[in-house]
């Protein structure tokens, strides 16, 4: 599923290169792309041994969630959309959608393959949904499946097989120079954009 891709991964961090090259922004999007290629990893090993798997267009998750996103996430998503060909669409849907009540994530499109407008820059909860563990109340790592996946049997060793959620948003606060402070996407994303376009500006000049 995660090799199904409509924006190759190397292609886009070919133009962070090329267009960011030498600034921070370039940094930090190699370092959220180094951690979303191992989570991926990590995960794929996770779900060939366990019967965790999302139903067949399913997007029930998106309908639902409108997440927050740190200053990393964001950057990476802003310059996915600048760089993937669908900017003018993709900031439309960001202002159109991103303004509504209710929690539907600005990104959901019930139409696409993995109901995600930017499936390949995705944030991080997005990516560990009803994929990994989290800390019980005695620190024991739990596993909650998702009520929709019907086909889950859960062996005893899935809590130590799946990975864990505080270990990948760890890391994405120590890259953030362990700042995990979080703004909701929309708004986030659009701003970023703009400061991604004025630094493809001043390395023109």
């Amino acid at each position: 599923m995660h090799g199904i891709l409509i924006y190759h991964f190397m292609d886009f961090l070919e133009e962070v290169s090329d267009k960011l090259k030498g600034t921070s922004i370039e940094e930090g999007i190699r370092e959220i792309s180094f951690l979303y290629s191992t989570l991926c990893h990590d995960i794929d090993q996770f779900l060939e041994c366990h019967t965790v798997k999302c139903p067949d267009g399913c997007g029930k998750c998106c309908e639902i969630f409108n997440p927050d996103i740190t200053k990393l996430e964001s950057l990476y998503l802003a310059a996915f959309i600048l760089f993937s060909g669908k900017k003018e669409k993709l900031v439309k849907r960001l202002e159109e959608k991103g303004t509504e009540s209710g929690g539907t994530c600005p990104l959901y499109d019930d139409r696409s393959v993995f109901h995600c407008m930017c499936y390949q820059a995705r944030p991080l909860i997005c990516r560990l949904f009803a994929s990994s563990a989290f800390p019980g109340k005695h620190n024991e790592r739990k596993f909650s499946n998702c009520h929709l996946n019907r086909d889950f049997i859960s062996p005893g060793s899935i809590e130590e097989d799946a990975p864990l959620m505080g270990s990948y948003g760890a890391w994405l606060a120590d890259i953030n120079g362990g700042e995990n402070t979080t703004e909701p996407l929309s708004e986030r994303v659009l701003k970023d954009i703009e400061l991604i376009e004025y630094y493809m500006g001043m390395q023109r000049q």
